[in-house]
């Protein structure tokens, strides 16, 4: 394992902690609140991964870094780079909006949509990683380049929170989903 992949390691590992600590103190509390708190850290490290640096390799040139692109592709190309980076997080900050808010306040459709968020950006970054670049992964496709790279355990550790999250959220969304009346029809004396 490199060096680069250690420190990441290290990276990941923190937020893993925090991650726990969130969902140690509510253990017996309000678990929405806690899965909220935990996908919010999930999406700070899955918008370090993706976006920020589509946005990061958009905005410089390759002697700033190696992977950078201005001045080297169209700029038809790289607004698309920002465009994508920024429908990125803007996805991740709704993502997190909705567990800040539905998700709290025990939507069932909250929890449905975070998983589905989770299963489509577990899958994009699963595949990237196995047959594209797999960010120093031992397992996988190897670049044209021979270079392997670094920064998967960044990428498991965004998956495995948001993951841990809605399992840690999932029976409370059901009964409290379960229990909650009706917002398009209420029992009224007219009604029964």
């Amino acid at each position: 394992m490199s060096f680069a992949n250690l420190g990441i390691g290290a990276w990941a590992a923190v937020w893993i902690a925090v991650a726990g600590v969130v969902a140690y103190r509510a253990r017996r509390g309000d678990r929405h609140r806690a899965a909220a708190w935990m996908i919010t850290v999930a999406a700070f490290l899955a918008v370090q991964e993706d976006p920020a640096l589509c946005i990061w390799y958009a905005s410089v040139p390759p002697s700033v870094d190696p992977d950078g692109v201005l001045g080297v592709v169209h700029a038809h190309s790289r607004g698309h780079m920002l465009g994508s980076g920024v429908f990125a997080v803007a996805g991740l900050a709704v993502a997190v909006w909705v567990a800040h808010v539905a998700l709290r306040r025990g939507e069932r459709w909250a929890w449905r949509a975070l998983l589905a968020y989770l299963l489509l950006g577990a899958a994009v970054d699963i595949a990237q990683v196995l047959f594209i670049y797999p960010h120093g992964f031992p397992v996988g496709a190897t670049p044209a380049d021979g270079v392997r790279g670094f920064g998967w355990p960044q990428i498991a550790a965004w998956i495995a929170i948001w993951s841990f999250a809605l399992w840690f959220s999932r029976g409370e969304a059901v009964t409290r989903a379960g229990r909650k009346p009706s917002l398009t029809h209420r029992s009224t004396p007219e009604n029964g």
